[in-house]
């Protein structure tokens, strides 16, 4: 079970990139719109079938998938193991 109620992944639904539940608004679309420096209220004119706590969601999952990174320095990619 994931810890995101509104973002899923499912293989059926824009080839199983993240959405917004219920709707087929990719996540990286929202983060997209919020590099270019939109505010919530521009996303939401622009993407009705979603609310605000569907944002705060995306930017929580986007800083929970950042933190999650594994990065090896000085390492070839050939040589570091992927147990």
């Amino acid at each position: 079970m994931s810890k995101f109620e509104r973002i899923v992944r499912d293989p059926e639904i824009c080839g199983g990139q993240p959405t917004i539940k219920g709707t087929r608004v990719l996540v990286l679309d929202i983060l997209d719109w919020l590099k270019e420096g939109k505010s919530f209220e521009e996303i939401l004119a622009n993407f009705p079938t979603i609310t605000r706590e569907d944002i705060q969601e995306i930017i929580t999952y986007a800083k929970e998938m950042i933190a999650g990174e594994v990065v090896i320095y000085g390492s070839k990619e050939s040589e570091v193991s992927t147990r």
